[in-house]
């Protein structure tokens, strides 16, 4: 998850890298770009299950006989910015490629471990963990155990992954997965009494309705789609791009427009709710490459959602770190436009 793994991982390592006097903005920056970059190629998660609603949603408007699943999993290899984002952090850590701000935090770590500004503003505000006299590790690994042979037994016998699997019986596994690890994890917190079961309920309920909006941005984003084609905005953006531009710059411009939107914003789904049913209908139209601009638009959302200082992994980085928020901002920032900016070069050739 990519709003999870911030607030699990930075308390896990932040007294780590302070003794190593390594900058907290660094290990925010790291967490940062290991969450969504990282999430939004996995198919099973709710990033990949969400981007398969959107998809599924337009090739059926458009007539399309596609998989999203299969579409899905043909798109990632245009994921640029993912790809250079994840890839990013071993070549930062093990070459040292600090710049910028980066390099300031970084120097500045080296000489007082315990006295910068990220840490002087952000220390009251950290995240403490859990803690139980009784957790064990098999409350971690049970619950994922269970999770994955759950997952396989719903699927294998589809086919899956050799096969294309359909959308409904996809998020259909998923849904009994995720529902069989939860059962577990109550079950195991009672059984070791970290937990009581109605207390865990209760927090199991509380995570569900976080979920609200998801689904309702996934309901505005068909309504937009089905309002947007009932005004003929496919064809007349189609249009438009046949006349003004090349098929072949169109891929480049949806990831450019994709990457504003969401930077303004700070929301990838958001962007991705918009963008998907004007870019998938619009390459259907003029023969632009498909997987070429389904994968400019995630390109884009996620940049803006690793970048924009008020997008939510942004916030619960630094949270995770330590680190003022500013200050993760300003040190990640040239690094996320120069994987934008070669992302961009990608869409171009």
């Amino acid at each position: 998850s990519d709003l999870g793994t911030p607030l699990i991982i930075g308390p896990v390592f932040r007294p780590l890298i302070d003794r190593l006097q390594i900058s907290r903005q660094k290990l925010a920056f790291i967490i940062d770009s290991t969450s969504s970059p990282v999430a939004i190629l996995v198919p099973f998660i709710g990033w990949g299950v969400y981007i398969m609603g959107l998809m599924s949603q337009e090739f059926t408007a458009v007539g399309l006989e596609q998989n999203e699943f299969a579409a899905f999993v043909q798109t990632m290899p245009f994921q640029f910015y993912a790809w250079l984002a994840v890839g990013m952090v071993p070549l930062m850590t093990v070459l040292k490629l600090d710049f910028g701000p980066m390099q300031k935090a970084e120097i500045s770590a080296r000489q007082d471990t315990h006295s910068s500004p990220a840490k002087a503003e952000s220390d009251g505000n950290e995240i403490k963990g859990f803690t139980h006299a009784n957790a064990r590790p098999m409350l971690v690994w049970v619950p994922l155990a269970v999770l994955a042979g759950v997952l396989c037994w719903q699927l294998v016998p589809l086919g899956f992954p050799l096969k294309p699997v359909s959308g409904s019986l996809f998020r259909a596994g998923l849904s009994s997965a995720y529902f069989s690890a939860a059962v577990t994890l109550i079950t195991l917190m009672a059984l070791l009494r970290v937990r009581p079961v109605l207390q865990s309920i209760d927090i199991y309920l509380k995570g569900m309705t976080n979920m609200t909006l998801v689904a309702v941005t996934l309901l505005l984003a068909w309504a937009l789609s089905d309002i947007g084609r009932s005004l003929g905005a496919d064809v007349f953006i189609s249009g438009v791009t046949e006349a003004a531009l090349p098929v072949w710059l169109l891929p480049a411009v949806i990831f450019v427009l994709s990457a504003m939107l969401s930077f303004a914003t700070g929301s990838s789904w958001g962007t991705f709710a918009i963008m998907f049913p004007l870019a998938i209908p619009t390459a259907s139209l003029v023969g632009a490459p498909l997987y070429a601009c389904m994968g400019a638009v995630l390109s884009g959302g996620l940049f803006g959602d690793h970048s924009s200082p008020i997008s939510e992994t942004t916030i619960l980085s630094s949270t995770g770190a330590g680190c003022a928020q500013i200050e993760h901002f300003r040190t990640q920032l040239p690094y996320a436009l120069f994987n934008g900016m070669i992302s961009l070069g990608g869409f171009l050739l």
